[in-house]
């Protein structure tokens, strides 16, 4: 007699990322944003000590989170791995010892605020400074897609291969020095003390008083950009691929979340409040679109993956300071649309949110170039 079908929850056993994560004990975030990375729910972490979680944001295994908090007089234990790394300080203070085995360890002490890059297979290990309160960062890497490539949690993490051309101790200022302007709207550095101070350059193609600086860290191809949007105006919304997640460093706002077809249609769109920590993940092909409701700019801070064909120092002549700013063909692989063309609903509901804040300054949304 013939047994009968397997039913998909009998049968689906999830990606080797979500495997990991289920090993590791740890709480995975799903869906499209999450309103506080500060005040996530953690779990206690066997491997590293201090408590961990994880996110699969967007339908997509090409970026996550990870979300680590440390005690207070604590210290994780030391790691290395096959995946990119970068590290935002969400809150606390504390230290992060690197180095290649054989060689000595390089100190960088950081606070709320920090970006540091975590060169490729190097040790690294993290300390909190404080007698009395816990410390909390992320890692953005592309942990979930290393992890599915290779199957192998042994070779993620015990691979014994030293990336001496991506880090060394004897490369005088990986830290310490203050990096360098490569390009319009493109920074060269591996750790940044605050990003919510850091200088911008104008973005005049994405909206009035709208400004970004890519970021290329860690001499591998990331793909990391500060925004920053002024008081009392909004940025054209715009989609790309799948995978960027973008979360608040300061100021307050809301974000716009919409599939093609729906840019007249409210009822389909998500509007979704967000101040430091929240992060939207937009799926893909989804508009989205961040706009400013509170006094003074709103910043956030964009994770959009490792690239080798993106904003890296090896490949400048591929490099458009525009970025995802197109409006000229809606096929494209990151379009936009003009303040001309979006919904004059949008519009009205953002004056109506300024004039509920105490928000006088109004700057007309007006398109300055890149199509």
């Amino acid at each position: 007699m013939a047994k009968p079908a397997m039913t998909f929850e009998q049968w689906w056993v999830g990606s080797h990322y979500q495997r990991f994560v289920e090993q590791e004990g740890a709480p995975l975030y799903e869906g499209s944003y999450l309103e506080d990375m500060g005040a996530l729910q953690l779990a206690d972490w066997e491997r590293r000590g201090g408590k961990v979680g994880y996110t699969r944001l967007a339908d997509q295994e090409k970026i996550s989170f990870q979300i680590v908090e440390i005690p207070p007089k604590s210290q994780l234990k030391p790691e290395h791995h096959m995946y990119e790394a970068v590290m935002y300080v969400l809150k606390g203070t504390g230290a992060t010892e690197i180095w290649q085995e054989g060689e000595p360890k390089r100190t960088i002490e950081w606070s709320e605020g920090a970006l540091l890059a975590i060169p490729l297979n190097a040790w690294h290990q993290e300390f909190n400074n404080s007698g009395s309160e816990p410390c909390r960062f992320i890692f953005g890497t592309n942990m979930a897609q290393v992890m599915n490539l290779y199957h192998d949690v042994h070779y993620v993490f015990n691979n014994p291969y030293a990336f001496k051309n991506r880090y060394s101790y004897s490369m005088d200022g990986y830290y310490s020095d203050e990096g360098t302007h490569r390009n319009l709207r493109l920074f060269e550095t591996n750790f940044i003390p605050d990003i919510r101070t850091f200088s911008l350059d104008e973005w005049k193609e994405r909206g009035t008083r709208t400004s970004i600086m890519r970021l290329y860290m860690g001499n591998a191809s990331s793909q990391i950009h500060i925004l920053e949007v002024g008081e009392g105006t909004y940025v054209t919304a715009h989609r790309h691929g799948t995978g960027p997640h973008v979360m608040v460093i300061g100021g307050e706002g809301y974000e716009l979340l919409f599939m093609p077809g729906a840019e007249m249609d409210a009822s389909k769109r998500i509007k979704v409040p967000v101040k430091p920590y929240g992060v939207v993940a937009p799926k893909l092909n989804e508009y989205h679109q961040h706009f400013n409701t509170g006094n003074g700019p709103f910043r956030q801070l964009a994770f959009k993956g490792w690239d080798p064909s993106g904003a890296s120092i090896g490949n400048k002549g591929q490099y458009d300071p525009v970025g995802a700013a197109k409006s000229d063909n809606p096929f494209a692989y990151s379009f936009k649309l003009r303040y001309d063309k979006e919904d004059p609903v949008i519009r009205e509901e953002y004056y109506q949110a300024l004039e509920k804040n105490g928000i006088s300054l109004r700057l007309a949304p007006l398109d300055q170039g890149g199509g």
